[in-house]
Parts: C-alpha cells; structure tokens; sequence
C-alpha cells in the first residue's frame, strides 16, 4: 500500500487526506498546531461554556465537493438544509425585504424571486431579471472588465441594485469589493448559485460547530481506517533528489517512509519550508489578502425570527441567530483591523441597535475575533498566479483554498483543492 504525507490539518488537508483513504492510500497527517480545521475550527467560550465557531461560514447547495465530502466522512446529517432561496434583508428603517423563491418550479421560482424583491423598483427588478437572463448565455471568461462594478455598470446594474443585492453577494463570497474583485469569477459564482438547480440557491448552515463538522468525524475516519494523525508537529526541510521529495524533517524526527508528499498550507507558509525548488518559493506570490471581522454577541430578552439576516447599506454584513448569542460577520475589513475590539464593538452595536432594535440592556458580554489573512482578494492578476495541484517535484503536490481551483476562497475551494491533489495522486500510480 503506497503512503502519503500530508501536510496540514486544515480543510484542504482534510479534503486530500480522505480522497486518498477512500483509494486505498495509508495517510499519515501532520498538522503544527494542537487542532484540525485550520481556520475553520470552533472552541469553547471559557464564560458561557457555548461552542462558538472562529468565523461564521456560509455554505451553499451548489457546494458539491463539500457536500459530497462530508457525506463522505459521515456528518452531512448535521446540516440544516432548506428547500428553496430564502434570504431576508433589513435595512437602516428596520424593514425586511425577502429573496424568496417559493413559488412555482425551477427555474421560474428564481425569476419569481427576483421580481418580489421589494427592495428594489420594478425597473430595477427588471434590470436585475434582464441581467440574470444574459448571464445564463454568458461565458464568463468573455468578460473583458477588470472588475465587477466595471461589468455591473456595463449591463445597467444601478448603484442602488449592487447595494441591495450583488454587493451583499459578492462581498460574502469574495470578502472583497466590488471594484477590486474579478468579474470572471463572479460571473461563474452566480451562474453556478442560480443556474445548476434549484437546491443550488439555498444556504446550507451546520447544526453544530465547524469542528464537529468538518474535525471530529475525520478523525474518527482516521481512526476506524487505521490512519495517523499527528498535531503540534511543523515540517521543517525536505530532501529532494531526481525530482522526487525521498526525505522530510519536521520538528520532531525525519520521515522516509513514504511516495508522496502533499503541502495542504497556506502560501505563506510554503516560504517557511527549507530544501524546496525555488519556483515554490514564488507560488501565490502575488496573491494579496483581505481580513475578516466577526463578533460573538451574547443576549438575553431579545429574540430575532429567522436563522440569519443580510444588513443593507451596513459596516455589519450578515447577522446569524443562534438563539443565545448573534454572530456578526464583517467581509473585506481591512479598515477594521487596527481598531480595538471595544471600537469594533461600538460600531457593531451601534449598527445591530440601528437595524435590529438590540438594546446595550440585550448583550450580556461578547467576543471579537480577527482573521487578517481571511482569504485572497479574487482579482484578475489572482486568476494568472494562483498555481496547480502539480509542481515541478512529481511526487510533491500542493493543496489550499488558494490553488487554482477557479473559486475564490471558500471551504468549497479547499475541499476541492484536496480532492484534485489526491485524485493526481491515484491517477498517476495507476499509470
């Protein structure tokens, strides 16, 4: 049985890991902190004792490779799954409008949708109808603007329509901006949202927290597939010789014994590893990052109706309703980062108070948390330097949210970042 090393316990790294189990692959998994999940982890709140998850993720129907993975590894049953597009929408008036595509079939309950969208005219319902139906002749790598506001324009999308509703998307899927990110990778996002099916649409959400989701059960799958995980490990150096990595140091001992070697890390973290070719060094070189704000409220005498809400016109994005404490979710956040947490609190509070009527008498206590280096900004020089599962060292692969996987970076990229690296893998020792 051929072994692989893979290096990294985030999703990409969980992603692979299983592939190549699930082909009769012994995997050995190394992770340099105490935990799996990378940025997708949960920990226990040291006062109230409540799992909270480190940032709020959003999943999709149209999450395929994660769907598919995690009926894999067993807790797909832990999604709270909907049946059709239902997103509400509050703005600064404490008014609600509803992208709800209940009636009819698909595809016409999109339309439907669409068109009842209140917060905007009819015109710009319209527009908006008008736009989706060329986009689903559309080619997105046609697509000649630089970035998405660019292209919005061009197809009569107003300032008002991006705000009430393709900035609110974009910027979650993204964690960027309107006129930094990719029209190209926007363009494949929403024709695969609103054109691979109705189940596509909907927003998926975890019943439980990302370690539960995505940690625990992997290892138990290790476990039950006598399979190695080893944690607070760091890969050091590789040996490399006629192309082939023969040899790794990490911080604790030297590995021979194995064929092939995956690096499922962050790009930075590639430049930190001794003995590679120097064109890795220079892998994502110019891929530039957009941090993450989110903010654990915990409440008492104040209850929201429905599991989430979309903020228009807000510094808050999304709010999501865990009954006893909010998770506040603020994307591209550069300009908060350098803020203290208690600044950060006072503009959340002050927007939550402004569109959610939350009262100071509402929160018993609350946590800040701060992801720097969330994700890559999606913009068009990202497209051209966002490299392969392959390197130039056949038996060393890469793996991450980052690798060209035409997505921007989500838990769906690292998932099938992991996936196309494990599947070169079995490919090739098939040959």
């Amino acid at each position: 049985m051929k072994k692989c090393l893979v290096i990294g316990g985030g999703i990409a790294g969980l992603s692979a890991a299983t592939y190549l189990i699930k082909n009769n692959f012994q995997v050995e998994l190394i992770e340099a902190s105490p935990k799996l999940g990378g940025r997708a982890y949960s920990f226990s709140d040291k006062v109230t004792n409540i799992t909270l998850d480190n940032g709020q993720h959003i999943l999709m129907g149209c999450y395929d490779e994660t769907l598919k993975f995690l009926k894999m590894i067993g807790s797909y049953n832990q999604l709270k799954l909907h049946k059709y597009l239902d997103v509400s929408f509050i703005d600064e008036q404490q008014a609600e409008y509803n992208l709800k595509a209940n009636l009819f079939f698909y595809p016409l309950n999109i339309l439907s949708a669409l068109l009842k969208y209140s917060a905007l005219s009819l015109d710009e319902r319209i527009r908006v109808i008008l736009f989706a139906i060329k986009l689903f002749f559309t080619n997105p790598d046609s697509i000649k603007e630089e970035n998405i506001k660019q292209w919005l324009f061009k197809n009569l999308q107003t300032e008002k329509i991006n705000k009430a509703l393709w900035e609110i998307i974009a910027v979650g899927a993204l964690n960027s901006s309107l006129d930094k990110s990719s029209p190209k990778i926007f363009a494949s996002i929403l024709k695969k949202i609103f054109f691979s099916g109705n189940f596509s649409s909907t927003i998926v959400l975890p019943k439980v927290g990302l370690s539960e989701l995505f940690c625990v059960p992997t290892e138990i799958f290790f476990d039950e597939t006598n399979n190695k995980i080893v944690y607070s490990e760091k890969l050091m150096e590789v040996s490399i010789e006629n192309e082939r990595v023969i040899k790794v140091q990490t911080s604790k001992r030297e590995i021979t014994d194995f064929d092939y070697l995956i690096l499922a890390v962050p790009f930075f973290g590639i430049e930190k590893i001794v003995g590679l070719p120097v064109d890795l060094y220079s892998v994502g070189k110019g891929l530039s990052y957009s941090s993450i704000v989110g903010c654990h409220i915990f409440i008492k005498d104040f209850q929201l109706e429905k599991d989430f809400y979309a903020l228009l016109n807000s510094t808050v994005h999304w709010v999501f309703n865990h009954k006893s404490h909010l998770t506040i979710v603020i994307s591209d956040s550069d300009y908060l980062i350098s803020k203290s947490n208690e600044e950060i609190k006072r503009i959340i509070f002050t927007e939550l108070q402004k569109y959610l009527g939350l009262e100071e008498l509402n929160i018993l206590s609350s946590k800040i948390i701060k992801e720097k280096r969330a994700t890559f900004i999606p913009d068009q020089k990202s497209i051209k330097v966002r490299p392969s599962v392959k390197t130039s060292v056949s038996n060393l692969l890469l793996a991450g949210d980052w690798i060209q996987t035409e997505l921007p970076a989500t838990i769906e990229s690292a998932v099938l970042s992991g996936r196309l690296a494990a599947e070169t893998i079995v490919i090739e020792d098939e040959n």
